[in-house]
């Protein structure tokens, strides 16, 4: 029950919290959009949604999960927005790529660039990482471009580090390896000049991955060492199992098969810890290759069979072409060519498009290797001179592309040097005005939002502080009477009976039993009974003092203690409280019932411990009844264990 009431007062907390950080998008709403670009410059997301982003690298499965139910009590759309994004991050590092598509777009189906331009190009950069992921990097460069300059412009150094990781992975997607090492490099001088989430380790992981992309492992083997020890350090467990994978494959590379399969080992084994299924599949297919090379094909052929599986499900076309072309690899090694022609039909269908250039040439490689396995030299041939072609267009996309890239770059730099300098006196005489009417909007706004947070505060002590008293009293009163409960009578008794052998001090104990209130049950009722016991503790409560421990220990037997007080003073209180529990009956209106209370009475000289006290008592409380009940006895500590005391 404590923890209902306790996971209760939470969720009323997060639910206030996630209406704080509403009201402070609708503040910010309300700024007019001639200042909406030097506002951006300030957000950045609220610590409930920079917990999920942080966690995203480590274990992106649960982000999901504790993301969505909070997608479905959202309310504000930039809330709701900020939550899209995260839970698309997470979708695209667990490699679903369709499905972090899709929750991109229904995030920025909420707001537009004019609205919320910092978000916005949030939103903007997890699609196009989405879009890369589905063998569609084109689509996205317009977008991700974009994203670069309003980051620039407005100084926000978190939007602009992520913008260029996205950027440099489109790049080499579309095999243009010099502009993604460019912007891998941009991004690790920004990192290391300014503390950011993203690190100078996580850039040097995207360098290693271009030339390893290069096929030059000896350069890529530093880099990812380097990102390997941040992450370990760190326990990015996500980011580790990727680098170790890289790092596995260029040992791999480089002929260092022992090493490289560990590492390979290791990958799979932190991908499944984090349910990275797909991560895991992609270190089957390596480790596929090693075992084809060393002739060990069925084990090979059930990794690979798992791997494709994997990648299918989650429309991941670039490793379903490489895990074909190495399933058909085995079968032409088996002399089985029409299997193997089938699978690479199977890898042509994917291979649609400019983007899959680079496969494509893959895949006629092999199948000219098949044709001339079965003797169709002539094919074999026809295919070897239009994959010729075929390189030799690539690298004139490459070269052509990068003409026009340094083209376009010099002339908008040419046109930005020349607007900076139309613009610069114009900006300059708005500036301070701005700038004060921007002062006293952001006053407002922090004002507003302290005080929201502080009632918010305010009015969570006050619940916890309450629940924390209901459950101690639950935990530390009998239910029924309202004594103190047996747990708690003894744990008080001990701290009382300590300071008083401590001090040199008084205190008494008794023990106590009413007289035969089985019969009073069984002739007049369990209710009777219970009205018995509750004007019994109430009698108590009225006639011994506040500083006086009263507890209810059984079903009709008390324990009462009574510091600073001697045995001869505490007889006298008893002996009072006995005779007016006698009258009990007659305040409940139940005058044909007759009751009385036996009790023994020990002083806490006779014992260090509250239950070694408590058993003399008893036996004090025994004599009583033994000696014809309704009356006290006094337990003595000498041969004759206990005295008469009335």
């Amino acid at each position: 029950m404590s923890n209902l009431i306790l996971f209760g007062g939470r969720m009323r907390f997060l639910r206030a919290l996630c209406l704080a950080f509403a009201c402070f998008f609708s503040v910010i709403s309300f700024i007019p959009a001639s200042a909406s670009a030097a506002v951006s410059r300030y957000v950045d997301w609220p610590q409930s949604i920079l917990k999920q982003l942080v966690l995203v690298r480590d274990n992106p499965q649960q982000v999901i999960d504790d993301a969505l139910p909070l997608l479905a009590e959202a309310q504000a759309p930039e809330l709701k927005a900020g939550l899209y994004f995260v839970i698309s991050r997470a979708y695209s590092s667990l490699m679903l790529h369709e499905k972090a598509l899709t929750v991109s777009e229904q995030g920025l189906s909420l707001l537009t660039y004019d609205e919320q331009p910092w978000l916005h190009s949030y939103l903007e950069l997890a699609r196009a990482e989405a879009l890369k992921g589905l063998g569609r990097a084109r689509e996205g460069e317009r977008e991700v471009a974009k994203a670069i300059r309003w980051a620039q412009q407005n100084q926000s150094h978190e939007l602009l580090v992520y913008a260029y990781s996205v950027s440099g992975y489109m790049r080499l997607t579309l095999s243009e390896t010099d502009e993604a090492l460019s912007s891998f490099q941009k991004g690790y001088r920004l990192a290391e000049e300014a503390s950011l989430r993203l690190s100078p380790a996580d850039f040097s992981g995207m360098i290693a991955l271009v030339y390893e992309y290069r096929d030059e492992p000896a350069l890529a083997i530093p880099y990812f060492e380097e990102a390997q020890a941040h992450y370990r350090q760190t326990d990015q467990r996500l980011e580790l199992a990727n680098t170790l994978f890289g790092l596995g494959r260029s040992h791999l590379k480089l002929e260092h098969t022992e090493k490289g399969l560990q590492l390979l080992v290791e990958s799979a084994r932190l991908a499944l810890d984090i349910q990275d299924i797909q991560g895991a599949a992609y270190s089957y297919q390596q480790i596929s290759e090693q075992l084809i090379k060393g002739g060990q094909l069925n084990e090979a052929k059930s990794y690979l069979d798992d791997a494709l599986q994997l990648f299918e499900d989650a429309k991941n076309p670039y490793q379903q072409i490489g895990v074909l072309l190495l399933q058909a690899r085995i079968f032409l090694i088996e002399n089985d060519h029409e299997t193997a022609l089938s699978l690479i039909r199977a890898a042509e269908k994917i291979a649609l498009g400019d983007a899959f250039l680079p496969h494509q040439i893959q895949i006629n490689h092999l199948k000219a290797e098949a044709f001339a396995a079965r003797n169709d030299y002539e094919d074999a041939y026809t295919l070897l001179l239009a994959m010729h072609d075929d390189e030799q267009r690539l690298q004139r996309e490459k070269n052509s592309q990068r003409l026009i890239k340094l083209k376009t770059a010099f002339d908008t730099e040419k046109q930005r040097a020349q607007n900076a300098l139309l613009q610069e006196q114009n900006l300059r005489q708005q500036a301070e005005l701005e700038q004060e009417r921007e002062q006293q909007r952001y006053t407002a706004i922090v004002v507003t939002l302290l005080l929201i947070i502080s009632l918010l505060l305010f009015w969570q002590h006050r619940i916890s502080k309450r629940h924390q008293q209901r459950l101690e009293n639950l935990a530390n009163h009998d239910g029924l009477t309202g004594l103190l409960t047996r747990r708690k009578t003894l744990e008080d008794i001990e701290q009382q009976l300590n300071l008083a052998h401590r001090h040199d001090d008084h205190i008494s104990l008794a023990v106590l039993d009413l007289d035969y209130f089985k019969q009073i049950n069984d002739q007049h009722g369990h209710q009777a009974g219970d009205e018995v016991l509750k004007s019994f503790s109430a009698l108590a409560r009225q006639t011994f003092r506040n500083t006086d421990i009263l507890g209810r220990i059984g079903g009709e037997e008390f324990l009462f203690a009574f510091p600073h007080t001697t045995i001869e003073d505490a007889r006298k209180l008893l002996l009072r409280f006995s005779e007016s529990v006698k009258d009990i009956p007659a305040t409940i209106n139940r005058d044909t019932l007759s009751l009385s209370v036996s009790i023994g009475l020990i002083s806490g000289e006779h014992a260090k411990t509250p239950s070694a006290l408590m058993a003399l008592a008893d036996e004090a409380l025994y004599e009583a009844k033994a000696a014809g009940r309704d009356r006290i006895r006094i337990y003595s500590g000498h041969s004759d264990d206990v005295n008469e005391a009335r």
